[in-house]
């Protein structure tokens, strides 16, 4: 598996508090104990206020853990909780309004067609998220999923990462990698597992490493 330094995680965590009754933070401790190393915060029906305080909780337990948070679009946010990362959506901020705040920080960008991918990779992101790869419910709306056949053209042609996202399982983790993704990010396999210690310790003897 290819090695990146600044981008030391496989498996990217999406956060979505909604789809668990248990608190993010809990989740979230109980990932980095069981291997996870990266979580990006996306709350995006929670005021500024509110997810400040979350991040700043999350980013205390993310650095006990030698672990990377990334927020979801609020650059606001990231900086004031001293995040180590921020991610821009498809439609998010633009890349050279913000570069002057973001140094040091991870930066990656959501792309769903090769000419996003190369535009993104062209502007300076350290990584892309590519999908959906896959069929998944938060996504039926945006039609069709892209296939493994999408993903592997446009892995073959980034140089930096690109993670596959959208319906990932451990056994799908693995189709991505060998389509060449330099990992996955997935939103319901940790929020929905009823035994995370068990799910995760799945991904990483299907994809090598978390």
């Amino acid at each position: 598996m290819n090695s990146y330094g600044k981008i030391p995680f496989h498996l990217l965590f999406i956060s979505d508090r909604r789809l668990s009754d248990k608190s993010l933070v809990s989740i979230v401790k109980s990932a980095f104990s069981n291997g996870l190393k990266a979580v990006q915060m996306r709350e995006k029906d929670m005021p500024a206020g509110d997810l400040l305080k979350l991040a700043v909780k999350i980013g205390s337990v993310t650095k006990k853990y030698n672990a990377i948070l990334i927020v979801n679009d609020r650059l606001d946010v990231a900086l004031l909780s001293k995040a180590d990362g921020i991610h821009v959506p498809v439609n998010g901020m633009k890349i050279d309004c913000t570069k002057k705040f973001t140094k040091g920080l991870i930066l990656g960008k959501s792309v769903h067609s090769l000419g996003e991918s190369v535009k993104a990779q062209k502007e300076g992101f350290d990584y892309l998220l590519f999908g959906p790869v896959f069929r998944t419910p938060a996504k039926i709306k945006f039609g069709k999923p892209q296939g493994l056949e999408k993903l592997k053209q446009i892995c073959s042609m980034m140089k930096i990462p690109v993670f596959a996202v959208g319906g990932i399982t451990p056994k799908r983790a693995k189709k991505c990698l060998n389509a060449g993704a330099y990992g996955v990010a997935v939103i319901r396999p940790i929020l929905k597992s009823y035994n995370l210690a068990r799910t995760l310790k799945q991904f990483e003897n299907e994809m090598g490493e978390l």
